[in-house]
């Protein structure tokens, strides 16, 4: 077996010109991979929070609207009920209830401000 210069010299080239590849094309790209990669994941971090800031947000509307029907349950206006004529006995002389337009202006304007009054609250 024949072994000549060449084969050292070419040997020597093919290193130095590995080592150049790996030093001046290698490293820059695996760096800016990795920085790609970190960024990528700082989203996907800052997505994940903010899908949990917002089921929290979802869970406190229906803490709230929950809070309100309560709230609204417990204040609801009463509003008598009307006597039919077959509900009256005797001699019909049991008068029924009703409310006069003003009382039932007083009410609705009564429940309005009740409602705008929570709504402010709300925020």
């Amino acid at each position: 077996m024949n072994i000549n210069a060449t084969v050292f010299i070419q040997a020597f080239n093919f290193f130095i010109t590995y080592w150049m590849l790996r030093f001046f094309l290698f490293r820059p790209v695996i760096t800016i991979i990795e920085h790609e990669k970190a960024q990528e994941s700082a989203l996907l971090d800052i997505i994940d929070q903010q899908k949990k800031s917002l089921e929290i947000q979802e869970k406190e509307r229906q803490r709230h609207w929950y809070l309100c029907q309560e709230y609204f349950n417990i204040h609801q206006p009463y509003l008598p009920k009307e006597i039919s004529p077959a509900d009256v006995t005797g001699n019909g002389t049991q008068q029924l209830d009703t409310l006069s337009p003003d009382a039932i202006t007083h009410i609705i304007a009564d429940v309005h401000g009740i409602i705008e009054e929570k709504i402010k609250h709300v925020h």
